[in-house]
């Protein structure tokens, strides 16, 4: 009776039962099947694109898109400092090459007759990736175009050649720090090669469309759309070529002379906080890095102005002048008497570099006899709140944005923080880091009439093909830090030390010139502390002193002979400033620069 019923409702036109179930059974495999297809697709596209790109890459064997020719660096001069020449690679699908014709061994003999490579090192290599697989290796990298013409017009099957682009270097190791260098695949490592590769490297084309994945042309098929490369553009620096070179050679001069572990010198125009000159030692050369252990290469690698943090001692007694002038509580007449030791500075005995004591210092004294026990007790009166204030302002504690990478923050600890002996120690440059550049700006402000400019290295951004400039860097102003009143009671106290001071190594005839001596313990650690005779000797001089052209900064770290920043240091500055000096026609006349010039 149910199936008869069942039957009559069918003859009426209700479904069958069984047929509205097979219906949903459909359906939902249906529904299943679409979101298996919508899940897969949003995993190709979305989740694991950049895996699908590199493997559609990697099996692509014919063209590819062109590189795009990468952007030169230039000094401001536009002398050229790394440049990008166009070279060939030859290419090979393992696999391919051993299923052909010509076979392993054939392969390797036509095509070192075609460009004179070795024959068996080429069927080794073929033999281990067809082993392995591989269906694009290559046989031989930076091949000059001459060389692979033959080949390129007569390439056996499963052959092709690629064009790459080799940075060289035409300074050798000129700037190398400020430069940096690229990997033999022309990827961008250190410095502004790193640092500006968004502007240098270009964007490359497109590939082509009528041809398979062996390079052969497809018959009919669209060729059109294809993009070519857009050049990178131009980097122009601010580094001037000439100096840089003088600052090279004083820099090995002085690792020859007095043996540190590591030297510095960076000079810098206290009006725009243009870097003019930037070299450490050790250096290496950007288009080859020399054999070493990993930490002597790392050691030649470090950017040391940029990075490198250290406590700078008394070269931040110039800062503490800027500082206590600008203080509301400083008396012009203020004095304090140095014996070479203080008894109770914050609980605990100060002892002045000199045993013998400076007598009654005043703040130029302080400044001009580097006295420790004055700068402290300068700091004091000021007070730890205010001289942090001024400090940060200076920019201390925070990256400069030189336009270079990696640069190191330095530490400034805060006010509330500050016990009375860690105010004391601050004066004369203890309990604070900074780096190179940091202390250089740092100067800068305080002597250029008391303007923060932002320091960079970059000039211009220009573009290759018109050489019009697509973005020019110009001098900028932070803030004010100092009165113009106390900038000039600054240079003076600066030129003090040249004149009866700790600087007179690097007095230059015929003209004023300002400095300030540095040696600072380094500190190693909670546990090791200070260690006497492990010292950063430095001296930072400016010229010249009524209208700074120049800040110099020059550091050496543990020298072997010579114990004082006015030793090891200021003869450096002093000839790098002779020079600089000449160059803008600013030198007296009667004053020689000879071979040994401030050595």
């Amino acid at each position: 009776m149910a199936q008869a019923r069942a039957l009559d409702a069918h003859k009426e036109g209700t479904p069958h039962p069984l047929a509205r179930g097979r219906v949903r059974l459909f359906l939902a495999g249906m529904c299943v099947l679409m979101l298996g297809i919508t899940l897969k697709l949003l995993n190709v596209q979305v989740f694991d694109r950049g895996h699908y790109l590199l493997l559609d890459a990697r099996i692509h064997r014919g063209p590819k898109p062109e590189a795009p020719v990468p952007g030169g660096i230039y000094a401001r001069g536009l002398e050229p400092m790394a440049m990008s020449v166009p070279l060939e690679t030859i290419y090979a699908d393992a696999v391919l090459v051993a299923g052909s014709d010509e076979g392993i061994d054939g392969t390797a003999r036509q095509v070192a007759r075609l460009t004179g490579l070795d024959a068996d090192e080429l069927r080794g290599k073929l033999a281990h990736g067809a082993k392995q697989k591989q269906r694009s290796m290559p046989l031989a990298r930076l091949l000059d175009p001459k060389r692979v013409q033959a080949l390129a017009e007569d390439r056996p099957e499963g052959v092709w050649t690629d064009r790459e682009w080799k940075r060289v270097y035409p300074g050798g190791r000129l700037a190398c720090h400020v430069l940096g260098r690229r990997s033999p695949w022309h990827e961008p490592l250190e410095g502004a090669e790193l640092r500006w590769a968004f502007a240098l490297d270009g964007r490359p084309g497109t590939r082509p469309r009528n041809v398979d994945s062996y390079g052969r042309s497809i018959l009919g098929a669209d060729s059109t759309g294809v993009l070519a490369p857009e050049p990178g553009n131009n980097l122009v620096l601010t580094i001037d070529w000439s100096l840089q070179q003088v600052v090279e050679l004083a820099l090995d001069r002085c690792m020859e002379r007095s043996g540190p572990e590591t030297a510095t010198c960076t000079v810098m125009d206290p009006r725009t906080g243009e870097i003019l000159a930037l070299a450490s030692r050790p250096n290496y050369a950007p288009a080859g890095m020399a054999e070493g252990t990993p930490e002597e290469i790392a050691a030649r690698l470090k950017d040391l102005p940029v990075v490198r943090q250290y406590e700078p001692g008394s070269l931040f007694k110039v800062l503490l002048a800027a500082a206590t002038l600008q203080a509301e509580n400083y008396e012009t007449r203020a004095t304090y008497y140095c014996s070479g030791y203080a008894a109770d500075v914050g609980g605990r005995p100060l002892r002045c570099w000199d045993p013998k004591g400076h007598g009654n210092c005043d703040l130029t004294e302080m400044v001009a006899h580097s006295c420790n026990i004055a700068a402290a007790r300068f700091a004091m009166l000021i007070g730890a709140e205010h001289y942090r204030n001024f400090l940060e302002a200076l920019g201390l504690g925070v990256r400069t944005g030189i336009g270079l990478p990696g640069e190191a923050e330095g530490t400034l600890h805060p006010a509330e923080q500050m016990q009375v002996r860690d105010l004391a120690n601050l004066g004369f440059g203890q309990g604070v880091s900074v780096t190179d550049i940091q202390m250089l700006t740092a100067v800068c402000a305080v002597i250029n009439g008391g303007e923060l400019m932002q320091p960079h290295i970059v000039r211009a951004v220009m573009d290759a093909e018109t050489n019009r400039p697509v973005r020019e860097i110009e001098p900028l102003s932070l803030r004010t830090v100092c009165s113009s009143e106390t900038s000039r009671q600054v240079r003076e106290m600066m030129g003090a030390v040249v004149d009866r001071g700790t600087g007179r190594l690097a007095a230059i005839e015929g003209l004023e010139v300002g400095g300030k001596t540095g040696t600072a313990q380094k500190w190693l650690g909670s546990e090791g502390g200070f260690i006497e005779g492990r010292n950063i000797v430095s001296f930072v001089m400016v010229a010249p002193l009524e209208a700074p052209r120049f800040a110099i900064l020059v550091t050496a770290d543990e020298p072997a002979r010579g114990e004082h920043g006015a030793a090891v240091a200021a003869p450096v500055a002093k000839t790098v400033a002779m020079a600089a000096l000449r160059q803008a026609g600013l030198l007296p006349e009667q004053v020689e620069i000879s071979e040994d010039a401030g050595m």
